[in-house]
Protein backbone atom coordinates (compact mmCIF):
# COMPACT_ATOMS: atom_id res chain seq x y z
CA UNK A 1 0.00 0.00 0.00
CA UNK A 2 1.17 3.43 -1.07
CA UNK A 3 0.29 5.93 2.00
CA UNK A 4 1.39 9.39 1.44
CA UNK A 5 1.44 11.52 4.75
CA UNK A 6 0.57 15.88 3.96
CA UNK A 7 1.79 17.14 7.38
CA UNK A 8 1.79 21.05 8.20
CA UNK A 9 2.34 23.00 11.21
CA UNK A 10 0.16 21.16 13.41
CA UNK A 11 2.72 18.03 13.19
CA UNK A 12 5.02 20.93 14.54
CA UNK A 13 2.71 22.07 17.13
CA UNK A 14 1.95 18.52 18.28
CA UNK A 15 5.53 18.53 18.70
CA UNK A 16 5.26 21.13 21.17
CA UNK A 17 6.66 23.86 19.23
CA UNK A 18 6.10 26.90 18.76
CA UNK A 19 5.93 27.48 14.85
CA UNK A 20 2.73 29.25 14.34
CA UNK A 21 2.29 32.30 12.65
CA UNK A 22 0.92 34.36 15.78
CA UNK A 23 4.05 33.08 17.98
CA UNK A 24 5.88 34.36 14.91
CA UNK A 25 4.60 37.51 14.94
CA UNK A 26 5.26 38.15 18.19
CA UNK A 27 8.55 37.87 17.70
CA UNK A 28 9.09 40.00 15.15
CA UNK A 29 7.02 42.56 17.05
CA UNK A 30 9.71 42.28 19.83
CA UNK A 31 12.78 42.93 17.69
CA UNK A 32 14.32 45.89 19.01
CA UNK A 33 15.64 46.98 15.46
CA UNK A 34 13.16 48.43 13.17
CA UNK A 35 13.15 46.62 9.89
CA UNK A 36 12.47 48.20 6.60
CA UNK A 37 9.08 50.58 6.09
CA UNK A 38 7.02 47.74 4.11
CA UNK A 39 8.09 45.32 7.28
CA UNK A 40 6.94 47.82 9.90
CA UNK A 41 3.72 48.50 7.79
CA UNK A 42 3.47 44.50 7.54
CA UNK A 43 3.30 44.29 11.20
CA UNK A 44 0.52 46.39 11.15
CA UNK A 45 -1.56 45.57 8.73
CA UNK A 46 -0.75 41.50 8.78
CA UNK A 47 -1.24 41.24 12.40
CA UNK A 48 -2.00 38.52 14.88
CA UNK A 49 -5.13 37.68 14.03
CA UNK A 50 -4.18 35.29 11.26
CA UNK A 51 -4.72 32.14 12.80
CA UNK A 52 -2.84 29.83 10.53
CA UNK A 53 0.35 30.17 7.53
CA UNK A 54 -2.07 30.44 4.88
CA UNK A 55 -3.99 32.76 6.20
CA UNK A 56 -1.02 34.89 6.85
CA UNK A 57 0.27 34.48 2.93
CA UNK A 58 -3.30 35.68 1.62
CA UNK A 59 -3.00 38.22 3.71
CA UNK A 60 0.96 38.92 1.68
CA UNK A 61 -0.73 38.40 -1.52
CA UNK A 62 -3.02 41.65 -0.71
CA UNK A 63 -0.13 43.18 1.26
CA UNK A 64 1.53 43.58 -2.43
CA UNK A 65 -1.03 46.19 -3.23
CA UNK A 66 0.89 48.78 -0.38
CA UNK A 67 3.82 49.47 -3.52
CA UNK A 68 4.52 49.60 -6.77
CA UNK A 69 8.17 49.68 -6.80
CA UNK A 70 9.50 45.73 -7.22
CA UNK A 71 12.71 45.88 -5.59
CA UNK A 72 11.55 47.08 -2.21
CA UNK A 73 8.93 44.35 -2.50
CA UNK A 74 11.46 41.60 -3.45
CA UNK A 75 13.96 43.54 -1.04
CA UNK A 76 11.04 43.30 1.87
CA UNK A 77 10.16 39.63 0.71
CA UNK A 78 13.95 38.29 1.80
CA UNK A 79 13.72 40.23 4.97
CA UNK A 80 10.49 38.55 6.24
CA UNK A 81 11.96 35.36 4.57
CA UNK A 82 15.41 35.76 6.79
CA UNK A 83 13.55 36.67 10.26
CA UNK A 84 11.60 33.42 9.77
CA UNK A 85 14.10 31.06 8.88
CA UNK A 86 16.16 32.61 11.97
CA UNK A 87 13.05 32.44 14.13
CA UNK A 88 12.08 28.67 13.06
CA UNK A 89 16.08 27.38 13.32
CA UNK A 90 15.83 28.77 17.13
CA UNK A 91 12.91 26.90 17.69
CA UNK A 92 14.31 23.46 15.63
CA UNK A 93 16.88 23.73 18.23
CA UNK A 94 15.54 23.45 21.20
CA UNK A 95 13.85 19.98 20.11
CA UNK A 96 15.06 17.04 21.38
CA UNK A 97 11.98 14.07 21.35
CA UNK A 98 12.72 11.46 23.72
CA UNK A 99 13.02 7.53 22.82
CA UNK A 100 9.22 6.78 23.11
CA UNK A 101 8.40 9.41 20.57
CA UNK A 102 9.95 8.18 18.01
CA UNK A 103 8.93 4.49 18.36
CA UNK A 104 5.69 5.54 18.32
CA UNK A 105 5.67 8.17 15.26
CA UNK A 106 7.74 5.30 13.49
CA UNK A 107 4.05 3.15 14.29
CA UNK A 108 2.16 6.14 13.66
CA UNK A 109 3.43 6.57 9.66
CA UNK A 110 3.07 3.14 9.19
CA UNK A 111 -0.41 2.35 11.19
CA UNK A 112 -2.55 5.73 11.20
CA UNK A 113 -5.85 3.83 10.30
CA UNK A 114 -5.34 3.04 14.11
CA UNK A 115 -6.68 6.80 15.72
CA UNK A 116 -10.51 5.94 13.78
CA UNK A 117 -13.08 5.04 15.55
CA UNK A 118 -14.19 1.16 16.03
CA UNK A 119 -16.46 1.46 13.01
CA UNK A 120 -14.39 3.40 10.49
CA UNK A 121 -11.53 0.81 11.56
CA UNK A 122 -13.91 -2.14 10.05
CA UNK A 123 -14.38 -0.51 6.93
CA UNK A 124 -11.20 0.70 6.45
CA UNK A 125 -9.73 -2.62 7.57
CA UNK A 126 -11.77 -4.43 4.62
CA UNK A 127 -10.31 -1.58 2.04
CA UNK A 128 -6.59 -2.86 3.33
CA UNK A 129 -6.99 -6.40 3.02
CA UNK A 130 -7.24 -5.92 -0.57
CA UNK A 131 -4.08 -4.28 -1.03
CA UNK A 132 -0.57 -5.71 -0.52
CA UNK A 133 0.51 -6.03 3.16
CA UNK A 134 4.03 -3.88 2.58
CA UNK A 135 3.60 -0.40 3.14
CA UNK A 136 5.44 2.44 1.23
CA UNK A 137 4.97 5.36 3.36
CA UNK A 138 5.82 9.18 1.65
CA UNK A 139 5.84 12.39 3.34
CA UNK A 140 4.81 16.05 1.61
CA UNK A 141 5.71 18.03 4.37
CA UNK A 142 4.17 21.83 3.89
CA UNK A 143 6.81 22.96 6.97
CA UNK A 144 10.43 24.71 5.93
CA UNK A 145 11.64 22.95 9.80
CA UNK A 146 13.21 19.26 9.30
CA UNK A 147 11.32 18.03 12.95
CA UNK A 148 10.02 14.92 11.42
CA UNK A 149 13.46 13.99 10.03
CA UNK A 150 14.87 14.86 13.41
CA UNK A 151 12.04 12.70 15.48
CA UNK A 152 13.00 9.71 13.23
CA UNK A 153 16.81 10.21 13.14
CA UNK A 154 16.52 10.29 9.57
CA UNK A 155 18.51 11.87 7.16
CA UNK A 156 16.67 11.74 3.91
CA UNK A 157 18.73 10.91 1.66
CA UNK A 158 17.56 7.16 1.21
CA UNK A 159 14.90 5.13 2.15
CA UNK A 160 13.65 4.47 6.08
CA UNK A 161 12.93 0.82 7.11
CA UNK A 162 10.03 1.08 9.52
CA UNK A 163 10.46 -2.70 9.92
CA UNK A 164 9.85 -5.59 8.42
CA UNK A 165 9.40 -4.82 4.80
CA UNK A 166 7.84 -1.28 5.50
CA UNK A 167 9.50 1.66 4.49
CA UNK A 168 9.67 5.36 4.23
CA UNK A 169 10.88 7.13 1.66
CA UNK A 170 12.95 10.45 0.79
CA UNK A 171 10.65 13.52 2.66
CA UNK A 172 9.76 16.22 -0.04
CA UNK A 173 9.61 19.60 1.44
CA UNK A 174 7.58 21.32 -1.44
CA UNK A 175 8.48 24.82 0.36
CA UNK A 176 11.67 24.36 1.18
CA UNK A 177 14.00 23.65 4.71
CA UNK A 178 15.63 26.17 6.67
CA UNK A 179 19.11 25.26 5.73
CA UNK A 180 17.96 26.73 2.08
CA UNK A 181 15.58 29.26 0.26
CA UNK A 182 12.19 28.81 1.54
CA UNK A 183 8.32 29.58 -0.11
CA UNK A 184 6.12 32.16 1.40
CA UNK A 185 3.84 32.81 -0.95
CA UNK A 186 0.21 32.40 -3.05
CA UNK A 187 -0.86 29.09 -4.87
CA UNK A 188 -1.57 31.44 -8.24
CA UNK A 189 -1.28 35.43 -9.61
CA UNK A 190 -4.89 35.87 -9.02
CA UNK A 191 -3.94 36.01 -5.28
CA UNK A 192 -1.53 38.99 -5.88
CA UNK A 193 -3.72 41.99 -5.09
CA UNK A 194 -1.01 44.12 -7.24
CA UNK A 195 -1.78 43.53 -10.89
CA UNK A 196 1.59 44.98 -12.28
CA UNK A 197 3.44 42.02 -10.06
CA UNK A 198 0.46 39.64 -11.26
CA UNK A 199 2.60 40.12 -14.63
CA UNK A 200 5.69 40.53 -13.39
CA UNK A 201 7.61 36.99 -13.51
CA UNK A 202 10.25 38.42 -11.47
CA UNK A 203 8.27 38.88 -8.27
CA UNK A 204 6.38 35.57 -9.20
CA UNK A 205 9.42 33.75 -9.54
CA UNK A 206 9.28 34.71 -5.29
CA UNK A 207 5.92 34.41 -4.18
CA UNK A 208 4.10 32.22 -6.43
CA UNK A 209 4.55 28.88 -5.40
CA UNK A 210 5.25 26.68 -8.62
CA UNK A 211 7.46 29.54 -9.97
CA UNK A 212 9.55 29.52 -7.64
CA UNK A 213 9.91 25.90 -7.64
CA UNK A 214 10.44 26.68 -11.30
CA UNK A 215 12.94 29.27 -10.85
CA UNK A 216 14.86 27.13 -8.40
CA UNK A 217 15.14 24.17 -10.96
CA UNK A 218 13.46 22.14 -8.53
CA UNK A 219 11.15 19.53 -9.22
CA UNK A 220 9.11 19.67 -5.87
CA UNK A 221 5.99 19.97 -7.48
CA UNK A 222 6.10 17.68 -9.89
CA UNK A 223 6.87 14.77 -7.32
CA UNK A 224 3.95 16.25 -5.03
CA UNK A 225 1.78 15.45 -8.22
CA UNK A 226 3.46 12.29 -8.21
CA UNK A 227 3.06 11.11 -5.12
CA UNK A 228 -0.72 12.05 -4.64
CA UNK A 229 -1.79 10.27 -8.15
CA UNK A 230 -0.11 6.86 -7.10
CA UNK A 231 -0.85 7.22 -3.61
CA UNK A 232 -3.53 4.25 -2.11
CA UNK A 233 -4.26 6.32 1.16
CA UNK A 234 -3.53 9.98 1.73
CA UNK A 235 -3.72 11.15 4.89
CA UNK A 236 -3.96 15.12 5.87
CA UNK A 237 -2.74 16.10 9.34
CA UNK A 238 -2.12 19.38 10.56
CA UNK A 239 -3.50 21.38 7.49
CA UNK A 240 -5.47 23.98 7.13
CA UNK A 241 -6.35 23.35 3.86
CA UNK A 242 -6.01 27.26 3.05
CA UNK A 243 -6.25 29.10 -0.39
CA UNK A 244 -2.73 29.40 -1.05
CA UNK A 245 -2.22 25.68 -1.40
CA UNK A 246 -5.00 25.36 -3.41
CA UNK A 247 -3.47 22.84 -6.53
CA UNK A 248 -2.88 20.24 -3.86
CA UNK A 249 -6.40 20.63 -2.26
CA UNK A 250 -8.16 20.24 -5.76
CA UNK A 251 -6.08 17.71 -7.24
CA UNK A 252 -6.73 15.04 -3.94
CA UNK A 253 -10.72 16.25 -5.13
CA UNK A 254 -10.03 15.10 -8.82
CA UNK A 255 -8.00 12.16 -7.33
CA UNK A 256 -11.07 11.30 -4.90
CA UNK A 257 -12.83 11.45 -8.16
CA UNK A 258 -11.40 9.46 -10.72
CA UNK A 259 -10.29 6.75 -8.43
CA UNK A 260 -12.55 4.42 -6.13
CA UNK A 261 -9.98 2.92 -4.48
CA UNK A 262 -8.27 5.74 -2.74
CA UNK A 263 -9.03 6.51 0.68
CA UNK A 264 -8.64 9.71 2.66
CA UNK A 265 -7.72 10.34 6.25
CA UNK A 266 -8.42 13.76 7.52
CA UNK A 267 -6.90 14.14 10.86
CA UNK A 268 -8.62 17.05 12.48
CA UNK A 269 -7.64 18.83 15.91
CA UNK A 270 -10.48 20.69 17.36
CA UNK A 271 -9.87 20.90 21.25
CA UNK A 272 -12.79 22.72 22.42
CA UNK A 273 -14.90 21.48 20.17
CA UNK A 274 -15.62 17.78 22.29
CA UNK A 275 -15.14 16.37 25.50
CA UNK A 276 -15.07 12.70 26.87
CA UNK A 277 -17.87 13.03 28.52
CA UNK A 278 -19.38 14.46 25.50
CA UNK A 279 -18.61 12.13 22.39
CA UNK A 280 -22.41 12.68 20.92
CA UNK A 281 -20.43 16.11 19.19
CA UNK A 282 -18.48 13.98 16.99
CA UNK A 283 -20.92 13.56 14.47
CA UNK A 284 -22.06 17.10 14.29
CA UNK A 285 -18.17 18.15 13.81
CA UNK A 286 -17.51 15.54 10.97
CA UNK A 287 -20.39 16.41 9.21
CA UNK A 288 -19.61 20.10 9.21
CA UNK A 289 -16.03 18.80 8.68
CA UNK A 290 -17.10 16.43 5.44
CA UNK A 291 -19.09 19.75 4.29
CA UNK A 292 -15.61 21.95 4.83
CA UNK A 293 -13.88 19.24 2.39
CA UNK A 294 -16.33 19.02 -0.56
CA UNK A 295 -15.63 22.89 -0.88
CA UNK A 296 -11.87 22.39 -0.65
CA UNK A 297 -11.23 19.62 -2.51
CA UNK A 298 -13.33 21.34 -5.16
CA UNK A 299 -15.99 18.88 -5.49
CA UNK A 300 -19.89 20.14 -6.22
CA UNK A 301 -23.02 18.58 -4.25
CA UNK A 302 -24.36 16.75 -7.72
CA UNK A 303 -20.34 15.30 -7.66
CA UNK A 304 -20.36 14.42 -3.98
CA UNK A 305 -21.53 10.59 -3.92
CA UNK A 306 -22.45 8.73 -0.68
CA UNK A 307 -19.65 5.94 -2.30
CA UNK A 308 -17.54 8.94 -2.00
CA UNK A 309 -18.22 9.73 1.44
CA UNK A 310 -17.29 6.16 2.30
CA UNK A 311 -14.01 6.97 1.14
CA UNK A 312 -13.21 9.55 3.71
CA UNK A 313 -12.36 8.92 7.47
CA UNK A 314 -12.61 11.91 9.94
CA UNK A 315 -10.40 11.59 12.76
CA UNK A 316 -11.33 14.15 15.74
CA UNK A 317 -8.50 15.32 18.72
CA UNK A 318 -6.97 11.78 17.97
CA UNK A 319 -3.39 10.95 19.68
CA UNK A 320 -1.83 10.43 16.34
CA UNK A 321 1.57 12.42 15.68
CA UNK A 322 1.11 13.26 19.35
CA UNK A 323 4.54 12.86 21.42
CA UNK A 324 4.95 10.55 24.49
CA UNK A 325 5.70 11.74 28.03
Amino acid sequence: MNILHIIGNGFDKAMGMKTSYPEFYEYIKSLPEKGSPLLELMKKEIGANKKYWSDMEAALGKFTSHTRNEQEFIDFYFELSDKLREYLSSEISKFSPVDATKNKIRNDIVFPSRYLGQTDRTTFAKFSNTLPKTITAHVMSLNYTNTLEKTLMYDNNGTLSLGNTNSLQPIVHVHGLLDDSIIIGVDNESQIANEAFQKNDDVKDILVKIQSNQAMKFNRHTECERLITSADLIVLFGVSMGETDTRWWKLIGEQMLKKKTLRLIHFLYSPNAITPTRRQLTGAVERRQRSDLKKKLNISEKEWSEELDNRIFISVNSKMFKPEE
